[in-house]
């Protein structure tokens, strides 16, 4: 009876506690459910676009550590008896119960992202919008669904939208990391370049080199945007910032090895687009740059052998066809070279050289008739420079066939578009002799002694010798 009244007290404080702790219970559990549904009522993200950089990969899910063994010994921790501790049940699988929850929304924004991916590399940008929208519903910080948003928003046209949705991206925390920050910031760049925003995209490409020197995308987007303000070498810059920071790119050794041929350095062209070849033995404009570096350097087997492979890939290319014709003209494959160079006028009807070449080639397997009329469109509708090769070939015709006054005419037209053409001056000073004006032919002999002694020699034999 003594004891009844400690006992009450002591099963009452027992009650007080249980119901503080149900009470601590049931507000968690009504704080999850409301979490839950606001989660899946926030409204969908605006839809951001899609540029040219290619989608962010689905990020890896962070590393789960095991579970550390328990120590002998502290298999007991101190705390409450037993029958309290199975009122405190329920709080743990409260607790549970949110972690639960929220792994399974992280679950579903990651398949839903991982959807949109798929759904961009089909080419369903509409689907892979749709995904992503569905991600950031689930978790608004999921930079790369961001960045992804963007670019598909671009590929549908809503470039101004997708920039939206590619600074959103760069705000983010997960931006810390640096190769991730460089790919969100070439993304803003190109939107904004599209979007008309040149500056931002300049600082943008910039920043993605400063996170990422190795982001080769950023890189030959600002490199092409410097070339086509005339800046050169300010391109030429920013790809060797790619480069001297490792990225082993064979699209930035080709992009370099442009700007040299360009610049008029056969050897560094000729280097860059071998590195080139050796990242990617495939990469087309490398082979190109190769084949018109052999053609400068008289090595024409090479020259051929290279362009070749890339006519097969760009059949469509005159400059190429052309350029191939050069080279089996210069091998001796005059009817290889005619059949290119007609594939080159096919394609350009006005090609600058093609006509004047075709000319040579026809020349040279004495198809003398074909060559003075391939010669004659060419001094029609050719450069400045197949011009005077094309009057001077026709010169050289009509001397041949004693038209004199035919041929004075032609070398003098070639001479006014070239006063250094040799040949020119030594068929000029033939016609003039063969007219009998002395005075023209030896003052065609003076020049070609300030030109080329031998010619001059060769003529003023001729003309001592009437």
């Amino acid at each position: 009876m003594y004891c009844a009244g400690p006992l009450q007290s002591t099963l009452a404080h027992v009650d007080r506690t249980k119901r503080i702790i149900l009470s601590f219970v049931v507000a968690t559990v009504a704080f999850t459910v409301v979490l839950a549904l606001f989660l899946r009522r926030v409204p969908a993200p605006p839809p951001p676009v899609a540029p040219a950089p290619a989608p962010v990969p689905e990020p890896e899910p962070e590393p789960v550590l095991p579970p550390t063994l328990v120590e002998a010994g502290t298999e007991n921790a101190a705390g409450p008896p037993t029958a309290l501790r199975d009122w405190v049940a329920p709080e743990v699988l409260a607790a549970r119960e949110a972690a639960r929850l929220a792994e399974e929304l992280r679950a579903k924004s990651r398949d839903a992202f991982a959807r949109g991916i798929a759904a961009q590399k089909s080419g369903d940008h509409a689907a892979a919008i749709s995904a992503y929208r569905e991600a950031l519903t689930i978790d608004a910080g999921m930079a790369g669904a961001w960045t992804n948003l963007a670019l598909a928003l671009d590929a549908t046209g809503n470039s101004a939208e997708g920039l939206e949705a590619a600074r959103k991206a760069v705000s983010l925390p997960a931006m810390k990391d640096a190769k991730r920050r460089a790919h969100a910031m070439h993304t803003v760049g190109h939107l904004a370049l599209k979007t008309g925003a040149r500056d931002e995209a300049v600082a943008a490409f910039e920043e993605a080199l400063r996170a990422d020197a190795r982001q080769a995308a950023a890189a030959l987007e600002l490199a092409s945007l410097w070339n086509s303000e005339g800046k050169p070498e300010k391109a030429l810059a920013a790809l060797v910032v790619a480069k001297e920071a490792g990225a082993e790119s064979a699209a930035i050794y080709t992009a370099v090895a442009v700007h040299w041929w360009n610049a008029g350095d056969i050897a560094k062209a000729q280097s860059n687009a071998d590195d080139a070849l050796r990242i990617d033995p495939n990469e087309i404009e490398a082979k190109a740059i190769l084949g018109w570096c052999f053609l400068a350097q008289k090595r024409w087997g090479d020259a051929a052998q290279r362009i070749d492979e890339v006519v097969r890939a760009r059949p469509n290319d005159a400059d190429l066809q052309a350029a191939l014709g050069f080279a089996y003209d210069k091998l001796g494959r005059h009817q290889d070279a005619i059949a290119a160079f007609d594939r080159a006028i096919a394609l350009a009807p006005a090609h600058r050289s093609a006509h004047a070449q075709r000319g040579v080639a026809l020349e040279a397997t004495g198809d003398v008739e074909r060559a003075r009329l391939a010669y004659e469109i060419a001094a029609k509708s050719g450069s400045s420079e197949s011009v005077a090769a094309s009057q001077m070939k026709l010169a050289v015709v009509a001397y041949k066939d004693k038209r004199w006054a035919d041929a004075r005419t032609l070398a003098e037209a070639a001479i006014a578009a070239d006063p250094k053409s040799v040949q020119a001056r030594y068929v000029l000073g033939l016609a003039c002799f063969a007219l009998g004006d002395r005075k023209c032919a030896g003052e065609q002999e003076y020049q070609l002694t300030l030109l080329d002694a031998q010619r001059a020699a060769d003529l003023r034999k001729l003309i001592s010798e009437e």
